[in-house]
């Protein structure tokens, strides 16, 4: 019996010491830090970010002083950044892929990846390719590249996020418009000069603000109105941070743009900040299939969720209705 209980922890320490080589050592007698090495210590140094997919979509990402561009243009929203360079930094190797697995995953990764690249200044930090969800979306598949010579590791991982359930391969999306900031006023210190609201349709409640003298005031028709001093004050708050929920991609864009070149504006909305930077936008309701109806069964004939907009420069969005509610008030309310 003692003979036998010693074979077995030699047998239970011979299987511990195989899967501990099985899931730290690598191929082609890489060491276990080269190969699995895929967090970035200093993260605050990382001022590019290069990402590709295998759909030809790629988008470089740079830092200029404290905002980051996408394609040395627009504007990236900061909590998406944020997000990536937090997933760069505490990025783990979960485990080694199992020899079973190791060939379908390369090949995965080899037909349908993102190669994302990490740079502090023009010097290569860290490289390597995203892959897929396992199969429980707890982890996700990724292959490192030598930063030196450019070559792959032959050694695929399953990587994770410590203390986030969930795959990674979303952050690291390649296409650009995924990545814009697409706020459209933005005045946290209500650095507005004017705001001028016209609807086509109902001319009366148009109306413009003008700063003057350090004081606002109402116009309509370029003849000033009695106003309330406050209502108009609380109504510039609005503007703090108004942003698009989406921008509509071609082909559906162009189709979109044609058919509301035959009708008139919903809204023209344009506001001037204190450079004399003047943003505009215009709104077209949204029209529903013939026969819709709302909850109760009353016809509706306009999206009562969203609407169109003409914004950034003749670009096409879906904007909602409660986001820009607060914006879209009439003359009478701030008299």
């Amino acid at each position: 019996m003692r003979r036998q209980n010693i074979l077995l922890i030699i047998l239970l320490l011979s299987l511990g010491i195989g899967t501990y080589f099985f899931f730290s050592s690598t191929d082609n007698h890489l060491s276990s830090i080269e190969a699995r090495d895929f967090g970035i210590k200093n993260i605050e140094l990382i001022d590019k970010i290069f990402l590709s997919g295998k759909n030809g979509s790629q988008t470089v990402l740079t830092k200029e002083t404290d905002i980051w561009r996408i394609n040395g243009n627009y504007v990236a929203r900061n909590l998406r950044i944020q997000t990536l360079l937090k997933t760069a930094e505490k990025i783990k190797v979960k485990q080694r892929v199992p020899k079973a697995k190791k060939e379908r995953i390369i090949k995965n990764l080899a037909t349908s990846n993102i190669k994302a690249e990490f740079y502090a200044g023009d010097k290569l930090i860290k490289s390597y390719f995203v892959g897929s969800a396992d199969g429980l979306t707890t982890g996700t598949y990724m292959l490192l590249i030598n930063e030196e010579s450019g070559e792959n590791h032959s050694t695929p991982f399953l990587t994770h996020l410590p203390g986030f359930e969930g795959y990674l391969t979303p952050r690291y999306e390649p296409n650009p418009s995924t990545w814009r900031d697409l706020k459209i006023f933005y005045f946290p210190k209500n650095a507005i000069k004017s705001v001028s609201l016209n609807y086509p349709e109902n001319p009366e409640n148009n109306f413009e603000i003008k700063l003057q003298k350090n004081k606002y005031v109402l116009f309509q028709k370029n003849k000033t109105i009695k106003s309330n001093e406050l209502s108009i004050k609380k109504y510039l708050l609005n503007f703090k941070s108004i942003a698009a929920e989406s921008l509509i991609p071609n082909p559906f864009k162009d189709s979109i743009q044609n058919r509301l070149k035959n009708q008139k504006p919903w809204f023209t909305l344009s506001v001037k900040n204190l450079l004399d930077k003047t943003t505009i936008i215009k709104g077209y309701k949204k029209d529903l299939p013939v026969g819709s109806t709302n909850s109760i069964g009353v016809p509706i004939f306009y999206d009562p969720d969203r609407f169109y907009g003409i914004c950034f420069n003749n670009e096409l969005g879906s904007l909602q209705h409660y986001v820009f509610e607060p914006l879209l008030t009439v003359k009478s309310k701030l008299e």
